[in-house]
C-alpha cells in the first residue's frame, strides 16, 4: 500500500488464492480475458502476519470476513504472433496485457476500480492443453485498503498489488487459426469481400473533436449537474481494427483548460473550496483504452460499403486533476456511431458512462468512509474520423 515499503512486503502483504478466467482469441494476435481472483479466504492458504490487508494491523480478521475479490477484464496480445508471425506448431507464447475491473474487500466492506498491467506466458502441452504462468501490477484506491496510513490524497501516488498466476489453460471448441496461402487470400477478398489484416498496420484511424462531460461526485444530486458538473474540452484518439467485429482505441482528453469554454458556475471539479481554481491550473486531464465492438458487424456481417455503424465499448484509463494534483483509476461503458462520409472520412459521436475514485476529483468525495459509492461523470463526444 502507499506509503509502506515493499521490502516489507513478505509477509505483512502475503496472500494466496485461486482464480478462473475465460477468454477468447479474435485473431491471433489480439483476445479478450474475463477473470475471477478470490485471495485470502480459503483457510488452508491462510497467512497469520497479513497486517497490511484492510482491517490494517489485525491479521486474521480479513480470511474471517471473506478475504477479497478481483474481477478484471484483460486485453491480451500475443508477442509472438504480432511480430514473427502465427505458427500452430509455436510451443511457446508470450503475452502482454494491459487489465481493468473492480475490487471488492470483504474485510472492510469497500470497492474500488481497478487498472493494472501484466505480461504471461504459455506453454503448449498438446492441442488442447497449455500451462500458464503470468505476473501483474495492480492500481487500486485508498478506500480499498481502508486505513489512513495509505491515503494518497494528491499526487501520483497509488496503492498497488502485484498478482503472480501459475495454472492451466484448456482450450475449447475450435482450437487456433487457419493459414491460408496468397492465392487463397485473393480468392477471400474477391468473392467474401473481407477484411484481411497481414500487417499490425493495416485498418487504423484517427478521431478528433468536442468534449462535453458531466460531473456527478457521489453525494451530488444529478439534477443539479447542470450548470454545476459540466465541463468541455478537445479529444482526440487513435484507434484499430484487429477485425471487423473488434478494435482498440487509445484516447486523450483534456477538459475545463480552455477559456472560450469555461463554465463559470462549475462547483463539482476539485478544488472544492475554489473551483474556479480548476480551470485556472489547467483543468483536468484524462487517458482511455477502449475496446470497440462493432454491433453492425457482429449482428448483421461486415459490409464494406455500410454507411452507419454502431459500436459499445468498455473503457478503463486515468484521470487527472491538475489543480489538485490528483490522479485516480477509471473505469466506464460506452456506445458510438460513425457516420461514413466517403473512403477516408467520416464523422463520429460517443457516449460513456464512468467511475473514478476520491483523488480524481480532488480527495474529499467517497474516500475511505464509503463503501460502495463512486464517483460518476457522463462523457459526450462528437467529431471526425480519418481512416489511414
Amino acid at each position: 500500500p502507499y506509503g509502506h515499503k515493499f521490502s516489507d512486503v513478505f509477509p505483512n502483504g502475503k496472500t494466496f488464492g485461486v482464480d478462473i478466467a475465460l477468454g477468447k482469441w479474435f485473431t491471433p494476435s489480439l483476445g479478450l480475458r474475463g477473470k475471477l481472483n478470490w485471495e485470502n479466504g480459503i483457510g488452508i492458504f491462510e497467512n497469520g502476519h497479513a497486517n497490511w490487508l484492510a482491517p490494517f494491523y489485525e491479521p486474521g480478521k480479513n480470511m474471517d470476513e471473506g478475504g477479497y475479490i478481483c474481477i478484471v477484464g484483460d486485453i491480451m496480445f500475443d508477442v509472438h504472433n504480432m511480430f514473427c508471425g502465427y505458427d500452430p506448431a509455436r510451443v511457446w507464447n508470450v503475452q502482454v496485457f494491459p487489465r481493468a475491473g473492480v475490487a471488492y474487500n470483504f474485510g472492510v466492506s469497500k470497492g474500488t476500480p481497478l487498472l493494472g498491467f501484466g505480461i504471461g506466458n504459455t506453454y503448449k502441452l498438446n492441442d488442447r492443453i497449455k500451462l500458464y504462468g503470468e505476473i501483474a501490477y495492480n492500481m487500486v484506491s485508498s478506500g480499498f485498503t481502508g486505513h489512513e496510513s495509505t491515503a494518497t490524497g494528491t499526487g501520483s501516488n497509488s496503492n498497488g498489488f502485484v498478482n503472480i498466476d501459475l495454472g492451466v489453460q484448456i482450450n475449447i471448441g475450435d482450437n487456433g487459426f487457419k493459414k491460408v496461402n496468397a492465392a487463397e487470400r485473393n480468392k477471400t477478398k474477391k468473392e467474401e469481400q473481407k477484411p484481411v489484416t497481414d500487417s499490425f498496420w493495416s485498418n487504423i484511424y484517427l478521431q478528433a473533436g468536442l468534449d462535453m462531460s458531466l460531473m456527478n461526485p457521489y453525494g451530488k444530486d444529478f439534477s443539479e449537474v447542470f450548470p454545476k458538473g459540466k465541463t468541455f474540452g478537445m479529444a482526440a484518439a487513435v484507434g484499430k481494427w484487429f477485425s471487423p467485429e473488434i478494435g482498440m482505441r487509445l484516447r486523450a482528453k483534456w477538459e475545463n483548460g480552455f477559456k472560450p469554454f469555461e463554465n463559470k458556475h462549475l462547483e463539482w471539479m476539485g478544488p472544492f473550496d475554489n473551483p474556479g481554481e480548476n480551470m485556472e491550473k489547467g483543468g483536468y486531464i484524462e487517458l482511455t483504452c477502449d475496446m470497440p465492438l462493432s454491433l453492425s458487424n457482429i449482428i448483421n456481417g461486415y459490409k464494406p460499403d455500410r454507411t452507419w455503424n454502431a459500436t459499445v465499448f468498455p473503457r478503463a484509463g486515468l484521470i487527472s486533476n491538475m489543480a489538485t494534483h490528483s490522479g485516480s483509476p477509471l473505469v466506464g461503458i460506452g456506445m458510438g456511431l460513425t457516420y461514413r462520409l466517403n473512403e477516408k472520412w467520416s464523422l463520429y459521436s460517443d457516449a460513456a458512462y464512468q467511475a473514478t475514485t476520491s483523488e480524481g476529483f480532488g480527495g474529499n468525495t467517497t474516500g475511505m468512509s464509503v463503501s460502495t459509492g463512486h464517483n460518476g461523470f457522463i462523457d459526450v463526444h462528437v467529431g471526425v474520423q480519418y481512416d489511414l
